[in-house]
């Protein structure tokens, strides 16, 4: 039971701890697009600002990696906050706020013999046999008759 406390603080902790790294890596992410965008760049360059100069980018940088490891931190969160349902159901708590219904069986345990059917009047009735109704006898095909629930294989 301690174990199972113990596994569901660890989770929620590494749920939240994902969730706040994530949303740190995704601002911090947003914060350099904005500082190594290359039209931001070349105004803050003083070489770019001399009208003789003509300063242009080349081709603008690739974020898609970046962006991708965002969306796995916050994919990952998800998963860690899945598990703490699944751990949630292994302590103690889960199972302390549901009332059981008593055991259909235990219920119903008194009145099977009091019941509406008769067990006697099955095989007593003479119109249902069911060694008539089975086939061939087991004695035909070389097996001991052991039963009627007889699994025996003589290899």
């Amino acid at each position: 039971m301690v174990i199972c406390l113990r596994d569901f603080i660890v989770t929620v902790v590494f749920s939240f701890l994902w969730l706040v790294g994530s949303s740190a890596w995704a601002k911090g992410l947003s914060d350099v697009k904005v500082a190594t965008d290359p039209k931001e760049v070349l105004l803050l360059m003083s070489a770019c600002k001399q009208p003789s100069n003509k300063c242009m980018a080349v081709h603008s940088p690739v974020m898609s990696s970046l962006n991708t490891s965002v969306v796995f931190g916050f994919l990952n969160f998800i998963l860690w906050a899945g598990n703490i349902w699944f751990v949630f159901k292994e302590t103690g708590w889960h199972s302390s706020g549901q009332r059981y219904l008593p055991d259909p069986m235990e219920k119903h345990s008194s009145s099977y013999n009091q019941g509406r059917y008769n067990q006697d009047s099955y095989g007593s009735g003479g119109g249902y046999s069911q060694q008539e109704s089975l086939g061939p006898a087991s004695d035909e095909f070389g097996q001991q008759s052991s039963g009627p629930a007889s699994f025996s294989n003589p290899i």
